[in-house]
């Protein structure tokens, strides 16, 4: 897969994505986005796979922090329709997380919610006011 995202286009990013877009991302993986999300494939493999690697063994293996220990304020976003990051591990993270924020947005997936980042960044400006 690697050797497809170092030069894939905005056109060819829904075949080089495969079973991992949803009906809502194959909705809104289109124009400007498609390009954008085939621009980030791209240099997320410009310089090798270990970030890529590093990310997938995260879902296999305890992080090498605890989460309880975060003092930060966390909001979590999670689209119900996403096929790359299973809704219950966004579940999960809410559980975990002290005093996380969680928002499952319903109908939505994994690229589409890129696509909705206006709602992610209004909320995080809204908490930040209080």
């Amino acid at each position: 897969m690697a050797q497809t995202y170092r030069s894939v286009t905005g056109e060819q990013i829904v075949e080089a994505l495969g079973g991992l877009l949803g009906a809502p991302d194959l909705a809104a993986l289109k124009g400007p986005l498609a390009d954008y999300i085939a621009a980030l494939a791209r240099e997320a493999v410009r310089v090798g796979v270990d970030g890529w690697v590093e990310d997938d063994l995260a879902f296999c293996a305890p992080w090498a922090f605890d989460l309880a220990s975060i003092t930060v304020p966390v909001a979590i976003w999670q689209g119900s329709e996403d096929l790359m990051v299973p809704r219950s591990h966004g579940e999960w993270l809410a559980r975990h997380v002290p005093g996380a924020r969680p928002h499952v947005l319903e109908g939505v997936g994994h690229v589409s919610l890129v696509a909705g980042v206006d709602e992610v960044l209004e909320d995080l400006a809204r908490h930040r006011r209080r």
